[in-house]
């Protein structure tokens, strides 16, 4: 199943995923957006990625990612974000809420299955 980037989707998830590929390698935008496709969120437009680009524009503002243009590459440069030490911190705690939904996930799927008899797929 894919589903579309968009005001609200997937919340802290989205945010913690692009810190946690950034933590992992410094990217551009576009190879964050490929590494979200891979999980199945599509950025297939100009609104979609200009959802990607302001949520990396807000999590500079906030210091949780700083970026700078490299023109190693051929072509136009492009920025490139790393995390800072308060966006390792953001992430730690990102993790945090997001193992306590997990949790209840689990507790929600559980319950169907008991009422229902199957995962819905």
């Amino acid at each position: 199943m894919r589903h579309r980037c968009g005001r609200g989707h997937g919340g802290h998830l989205l945010e913690a995923l692009v810190l946690l590929f950034i933590a992992d390698q410094p990217s551009h935008g576009y190879e964050i957006a490929k590494k979200l496709g891979e999980l199945g969120v599509e950025f297939d437009g100009v609104g979609p990625m200009g959802n990607l680009y302001r949520l990396l524009m807000r999590l500079e503002a906030e210091g949780l990612v700083q970026s700078e243009w490299d023109f190693s590459e051929a072509g136009p440069a492009r920025r490139r974000y790393t995390i800072t030490e308060a966006g390792k911190r953001w992430l730690s705690l990102l993790a945090e809420r997001l193992e306590f939904q997990k949790k209840l996930l689990e507790e929600f799927f559980k319950r169907y299955t008991e009422l229902f008899g199957q995962r819905r797929q």
